[in-house]
């Protein structure tokens, strides 16, 4: 869950730099967003010790300290490996809502018969001979 996590802060940061300023994460905010289900002091810093072992040892992952936009300098984890979507050229979407309006179960503004022109589709016809 910690490098999934760690991975796509790094594709959110790749994508949309503007929402998402910083590639990495702080290591005790992921600590507590991760071990958020887990109350008992003991099990939490067991459980982050092992994590923090595997995590550490992965080469996709760069620990250093950083100062954040409050100011605050803390320990962090970035994702240095290879980012999720960008490999294919899959991109998120700027906007991702579109309202098209109210419509019926027989009118879309594909189909043409929302009111708006109409659509025409000519069928493709090869200017080359047939033999």
């Amino acid at each position: 869950m910690t490098l999934d996590r760690l991975a796509t802060q790094a594709s959110l940061h790749v994508q949309d730099k503007e929402d998402y300023p910083e590639s990495w994460i702080s290591i005790g905010q992921l600590r507590d967003d991760v071990l958020r289900e887990e109350h008992s002091l003991r099990k939490r810093e067991a459980l982050w010790n092992k994590v923090k072992k595997v995590v550490e040892m992965n080469a996709n992952v760069r620990s250093s300290q950083r100062e954040s936009r409050s100011g605050e300098i803390s320990r962090v984890w970035e994702w240095i490996g290879a980012v999720a979507g960008l490999e294919s050229g899959e991109r998120r979407r700027k906007s991702g809502r579109v309202s098209w309006g109210v419509f019926d179960d027989k009118s879309s503004p594909v189909s043409g018969t929302d009111g708006g022109p109409e659509m025409v589709q000519a069928k493709y016809q090869d200017p080359r001979p047939i033999y």
